[in-house]
């Protein structure tokens, strides 16, 4: 029996190591249960997609590329990209194939309390899986009727790359993956004191930065996590500065070698939920500190709540005089 064709529907699909390690599990599973099938078909305004999926332009007739199953996928932020998704699904439901959601969530704009238009059409999934509590919770407001399951970061059991990680020195490292952006970075500075403290017990130790999109980027987490560690810890020693070099970045950078690198850190200090999903899995403990207006840290430390190693904690730094 051929495998049936898929069309996966996401936000951003393969934009940054978050949506490629998403991408790259849903694959595992597709290969699992059809090796030998053809690549998965992926919505998408690109006209390239890494190996094992094939780009599907965004205003395909679904119908004609006989879709057997749409499945909506990964986080989705902004509303009407969510929205045009959910319309997206409608089409190839109205065309026969069978809706799911797979490792899904909404966060940002796209997690408002009242439903999006098109949501009427996930009442015609036959599966829902869900990645934290937050999302089962929105979907609930949205009184979408069917059953809610949770897995939570499905992503994160991927086998570490050690690569990367055999280029570090030897001793206790200090993971540190800090967001983006003029309100993160307004956000952080006012609390400088409370965050000296929080990591005072990784005086001394080198830091390595954990950086989930490309440097130069607009979200260049890497220049983030540099000017934070300057501005809290003394005089830190960064590791790797090679991933500031862009190429490299692109190059030599995957999903399983960020958890490589997770992996030989003794603390995670992050806001980021990839970095520290991957430190959950891993045993590394995690610090997740709550900044500004983006609480994906706050629903994926909840969600794991019940597997963080000890040690970890999820801490919301009170704002102080900056020293």
């Amino acid at each position: 029996m051929s495998a049936p064709r898929i069309l996966v529907i996401a936000e951003h699909p393969f934009r940054d190591l978050l949506s490629r390690a998403q991408m790259g599990w849903l694959l595992a599973e597709y290969q699992r249960a059809h090796p030998g099938g053809p690549p998965l078909l992926v919505s998408t305004g690109a006209t390239k997609t890494p190996p094992g999926f094939e780009p599907v332009p965004l205003d395909a007739e679904l119908r004609a590329l006989g879709v057997a199953q749409v499945m909506l996928s990964g986080v989705f932020l902004d509303r009407k990209r969510l929205e045009a998704a959910l319309a997206m699904t409608a089409q190839a439901v109205a065309g026969g194939a069978r809706l799911v959601l797979r490792n899904f969530a909404v966060e940002g704009n796209a997690a408002q309390r009242v439903a999006p238009a098109g949501a009427a059409v996930l009442d015609q999934a036959a599966a829902i899986t869900l990645r934290d509590h937050r999302s089962a919770n929105v979907l609930t407001l949205w009184r979408v009727r069917n059953a809610l399951a949770i897995d939570p970061y499905p992503e994160r059991h991927v086998a570490p790359d050690p690569t990367l990680a055999a280029l570090l020195p030897e001793g206790p490292i200090l993971g540190l993956a800090i967001r983006a952006g003029a309100e993160m970075e307004a956000s952080w500075k006012p609390r400088i004191p409370a965050l000296r403290r929080l990591l005072a017990g990784a005086a001394g130790w080198p830091v390595l930065p954990l950086p989930t999109q490309g440097p130069g980027s607009a979200s260049d987490d890497l220049a983030a996590s540099t000017a934070f560690a300057h501005a809290v810890l003394d005089g830190p020693t960064l590791l790797l500065p090679q991933l500031a070099d862009a190429a490299w970045w692109r190059r030599e950078v995957s999903p399983a070698r960020l958890k490589g690198l997770v992996t030989r850190c003794a603390l995670v200090a992050t806001n980021r939920d990839l970095p520290a999903c991957y430190a959950v899995a891993a045993g590394v403990p995690v610090l997740g500190i709550a900044l500004g207006a983006d609480r994906r840290i706050v629903s994926c430390l909840a969600t794991l709540a019940n597997e963080l190693p000890e040690g970890s904690d999820l801490v919301h730094p009170l704002p102080g005089r900056v020293a």
